[in-house]
């Protein structure tokens, strides 16, 4: 048998024992721990006047799944996650197509996270090697045992990266586009959707 294939089944036989135990043992974690936010001001007619800086120097405010405005939810599930609704929080067939594609075929990079993974990674601060991607994994089944796919999603858009120091989708759509996430068009939605996949380059 090949190095690869070997490779690749001893990373199944790791998946596998960590399923078990995220679903068997894993407790409930807290979706946002210890994040910060800005404070804002506006002013009689909902027109931005000022937005702080949170604590940790970003510009980041937390909104609830509705007042994300249904072409950016419908946006970032196309571009990030399209069987967002139909995975347990990890897409096995995407993840496996993205390993044999970067480490056997040597391509362009690609990526199999799903939402939820990208959650766990930014709730966590998992870093971006075989390693963390286990533990995104891991983190995010822990997630779906405990939270629904919508609390999943307005997680995502509060954590999500928008480019520089700007953290989440309502900070986001005040700052490039003068409004709330709420009355973001689809043009406007296409365009903040693709930025966390690549944040300093798309900003």
């Amino acid at each position: 048998m090949g190095r690869w294939p070997r490779r690749l089944g001893w990373l199944a036989g790791l998946l596998l024992l960590g399923v078990s135990a995220a679903w068997l043992l894993a407790p409930r974690p807290d979706l946002y721990g210890d994040t910060a936010y800005s404070s804002a001001w506006f002013d009689r007619n909902g027109r931005l006047l000022r937005l702080g800086l949170a604590a940790d120097d970003r510009y980041r405010l937390k909104i609830a799944l509705e007042q994300v405005a249904p072409a950016m939810q419908q946006a970032t599930l196309l571009y990030e996650d399209q069987a967002f609704y139909d995975h347990g929080g990890v897409d096995l067939v995407a993840l496996l197509r993205a390993a044999w594609q970067t480490w056997v075929l040597a391509e362009r990079r690609i990526g199999g996270s799903t939402l939820s993974m990208q959650v766990a990674r930014l709730r966590y601060h998992l870093p971006h090697t075989l390693w963390g991607k286990l533990q995104q994994i891991l983190r995010a089944l822990q997630i779906e045992r405990h939270y629904s796919k919508r609390q999943i999603l307005a997680a995502y858009f509060n954590l999500a990266p928008y480019g520089r120091n700007i953290e989440g989708v309502e900070a986001a759509s005040l700052i490039y586009f003068d409004k709330p996430a709420a009355e973001l068009t689809l043009p406007e939605a296409l365009a903040l959707s693709v930025v966390p996949q690549n944040p300093v380059r798309r900003n």
